[in-house]
């Protein structure tokens, strides 16, 4: 496995899914969402549309993950569950 990525369960509520998807631990929160946005429009097979405003919690916590920080920063490892809203 690739030692600059993670494997993270991103849940959709608006589609109600989840997904496993691989993320880069070097780049911002920011981008990671886009990245994220891209990959779950690809495999809802566009039941969930790519959108600029959306945002990553923790699943666990509720809390908001900051979009300056990258993916280590911001607390993230193998097995995080996020949610994409």
């Amino acid at each position: 496995m690739d030692s600059n990525k993670i494997l993270v369960l991103v849940y959709v509520p608006m589609i109600e899914k989840e997904y496993d998807i691989m993320v880069p631990i070097n780049k911002k929160i920011k981008n990671v969402t886009r990245l994220i946005n891209e990959a779950v429009a690809e495999l809802s097979n566009g039941c969930f549309p790519i959108k600029n405003d959306l945002l990553l919690y923790e699943r666990r916590t509720g809390n908001l993950l900051d979009v300056m920080k990258n993916v280590k920063d911001a607390g993230l490892v193998n097995g995080s569950q996020i949610i994409l809203i």
